[in-house]
């Protein structure tokens, strides 16, 4: 039996499989009707429902915590977070924090609170 993921069709490995592409019913794809399409993730913290922009990731035996670029898949041990959060991030006094994004965002800051 074929089922549709995303884009693409597969043929599925199991035959207790639940859905195929045409028993969900969905707009988002015209060749394949009845495609869920993954949602995408929201940042961690309590409250926020905006879109996830980095990925945070600790070890807590060497008080590091790293910030990353948005991981491909959601990890139990990491922490999805919003631009405006990941920029905001503080660590505890003694910890280090590594931001190994490749592009930098200032958020928050205005001309106004420029010097010079």
């Amino acid at each position: 039996m074929d089922a549709c993921y995303g884009h693409l069709r597969v043929r599925e490995r199991s035959a207790r499989a639940s859905a195929t592409c045409a028993d969900v019913a969905s707009t988002t794809h015209p060749e394949c009707v009845g495609t869920v399409m993954p949602m995408p993730r929201q940042c961690s913290r309590t409250g926020c429902a905006a879109p996830a922009d980095a990925t945070l990731t600790y070890q807590y035996g060497r008080s590091l915590v790293w910030l990353d670029e948005l991981a491909p898949e959601r990890d139990p041990h990491s922490y999805d977070l919003c631009e405006r959060h990941a920029g905001r991030l503080s660590v505890p006094q003694g910890w280090i924090l590594e931001d190994r994004r490749s592009v930098r965002h200032l958020v928050g800051v205005g001309t106004h609170r420029l010097a010079g």
